[in-house]
């Protein structure tokens, strides 16, 4: 049988052994709750970045249809001036200066469009390195913690034992005894 003194050791050894499990436990579970959080923030921003891709495309759809528009309504206001001059019988400078004119209105209109597509890309390219900024700091953010040290726990376990050798020193097991 083995003398009080040993077993409050051991005791001590089995307690700072079992901390130490426990650390390592909640050290996993922490890690892992960290990698779900940097996957969920890469799958968001990658969504946030998709969608700010998909208004530019259908933004850059929109404006295409304005330049298609733009596009007939030159060419059947040209047309309809070539037709009333020619009904009219009128010649000469009127006829040109509104042709001009009708020209000129569609080329101002078409790089207006030019223009406001390229706005779009470039907000949208904006967004999406915005979108990846914030996603690098809130990556940053999430920091893991020291892993428990295993060399930590045993000299830990051993201050113990030795601290609770030293308490029990000389106790026999009879000193236990209930009265």
């Amino acid at each position: 049988m083995c003398n009080p003194q040993a077993a409050m050791m051991g005791a001590s050894v089995a307690s700072s052994a079992i901390e130490y499990n426990e650390n390592v436990g909640e050290y996993n579970r922490t890690v892992d709750a960290n990698q779900r959080t940097r996957a969920s923030a890469v799958d968001s921003s990658a969504l946030q970045i998709s969608q700010t891709r998909l208004r530019e495309e259908q933004e850059q759809g929109r404006i295409i249809e304005q330049k298609f528009d733009n596009m007939i309504k030159g060419i059947e206001t040209k047309e309809a001036l070539k037709t009333a001059a020619l009904e009219d019988n009128i010649l000469g400078r009127s006829v040109n200066i509104a042709l001009s004119d009708a020209v000129a209105d569609r080329l101002r209109n078409e790089t207006r469009m030019e223009q406001q597509s390229k706005f779009f890309s470039q907000q949208a390219s904006i967004d999406a390195q915005g979108i990846q900024a914030q996603l690098e700091g809130r990556l940053a953010q999430i920091q893991d913690p020291e892993p428990p040290s295993l060399i930590g726990a045993v000299v830990k376990g051993g201050a113990n034992a030795m601290s609770t050798g030293q308490n029990f020193k000389g106790t026999k097991w009879s000193d236990f005894a209930i009265s």
